[in-house]
C-alpha cells in the first residue's frame, strides 16, 4: 500500500497546539492512570495550561528520532493563583 501525498503531507506536518488540545479531548476518564500516575482527568483539567509542555516535548521527540529519557516520569505542581482565596 503506498501513502499518498495527501496523507504523507498530514502525517508528516508540525505539531500544533491545537493538536495537543484534540488529543486530550479524546482521552477516556475513570481509567487507571499510566506509569507516570497522572489521572487522564488531570489533562482534562488542565489542558490549556500543559499543551504548551507537551508539544515542546513531543515536537522534540519527532524532530530527533528519539525519545526523551524522562518520557515516564513527571513532576506536576498545580500552583493556586495569587487572586484566589
Amino acid at each position: 500500500m503506498k501513502v499518498t501525498q495527501d496523507t504523507n503531507a498530514s502525517l508528516t506536518k508540525d505539531l500544533t497546539i491545537r493538536d495537543i488540545l484534540d488529543a486530550i479531548k479524546v482521552l477516556p476518564k475513570g481509567k487507571a492512570p499510566g506509569h507516570d500516575g497522572v489521572p487522564m482527568e488531570f489533562f482534562h483539567e488542565y489542558a490549556e495550561e500543559v499543551a504548551p509542555t507537551l508539544l515542546q516535548a513531543f515536537a522534540t521527540m519527532l524532530n530527533s528520532g528519539a525519545t526523551l529519557a524522562s518520557i515516564n516520569k513527571a513532576l506536576i505542581t498545580v500552583a493556586t493563583p495569587l487572586w484566589v482565596k
